[in-house]
């Protein structure tokens, strides 16, 4: 069955047993494709998204930049901002959990694709692992809480480096988003143009990426190689990064735009 249908069917279920039961109820952690889809589904069904007077559902992944996020289905008698508080002091769903190296330090620093592959080799599925934010020596990975002491037992290794893992709550990650401010011509504002020239990509690459629903504005799904993001969306090309538009600052001598947007490190 695709992977849509299962969230489908997954979302509905959700949400009725958090009508009749009135308990927290909460998906895996998701990706941008599937949050997206998420979010359509729940307009559809016209579930709320927000605290009211009755049960709601909303989006957390540990941070406000957070890619990979679940969704959670909340009774009445408890407010988001109760629920953030819980999560952040990793009473909740998920926690966090640091790796580092056990003595001097990574000789070359691992990069996502070498955390993530080291977490999955222990057969964690996709779902258990939220984002990871990688430092120079280390790196924090949310993950749901029943998966952390299972990562902190057995992860040993990442790359060719003995590591250690401890649980921490998710209010002591330093999750502060670090990005570079840059600039550089291109033809036009439109989508496929920002994403080639941010990622080194050619326009059909980019084309290709967004025919594949690899990209994204704000969490949403972009399916027209056309479109234009207003200064201040996140733009996020999966296998790629994102960055923020940050507007045009003029033009260059042949006629270019000289667009600015701050690139996500």
């Amino acid at each position: 069955m695709d992977e849509r249908e299962v969230l489908r069917g997954r979302i509905r279920d959700l949400w009725n047993r958090t009508l009749e039961g009135e308990y927290l109820n909460h998906t895996g952690f998701l990706p941008l494709d599937l949050q997206s889809y998420a979010s359509k589904l729940i307009r559809e069904d016209r579930i709320p998204e927000r605290s009211g007077s009755g049960p709601f559902c909303v989006f957390c992944g540990g941070f406000s930049e957070a890619d990979r996020k679940m969704l959670f289905f909340v009774p009445s008698y408890m407010r988001e901002e109760d629920l953030e508080a819980e999560l952040m002091k990793g009473e909740g769903a998920f926690t966090c959990v640091r790796i580092a190296a056990v003595r001097s330090g990574f000789s070359t620093p691992p990069d996502h694709r070498d955390y993530l592959g080291s977490l999955m080799n222990l057969g964690i599925t996709r779902e258990q692992i939220g984002d990871i934010i990688c430092r120079e020596d280390e790196a924090f990975v949310f993950a749901v809480k029943e998966t952390a002491p299972f990562i902190c037992g057995e992860l040993t290794r990442v790359r060719h480096t003995t590591v250690t893992a401890e649980i921490k709550a998710p209010s002591e990650c330093p999750c502060e988003v670090r990005t570079s401010r840059e600039s550089g011509s291109v033809s036009s504002e439109r989508v496929d143009c920002l994403a080639a020239h941010v990622f080194h990509l050619s326009r059909s690459q980019a084309s290709r990426l967004i025919e594949q629903e690899k990209v994204f504005a704000d969490g949403r799904i972009i399916t027209s190689a056309s479109y234009t993001p207003s200064p201040g969306e996140r733009i996020s090309v999966r296998g790629y990064g994102k960055f923020r538009y940050l507007g045009t600052d003029g033009t260059t001598r042949k006629g270019r735009l000289i667009a600015r947007y701050e690139r996500y490190i």
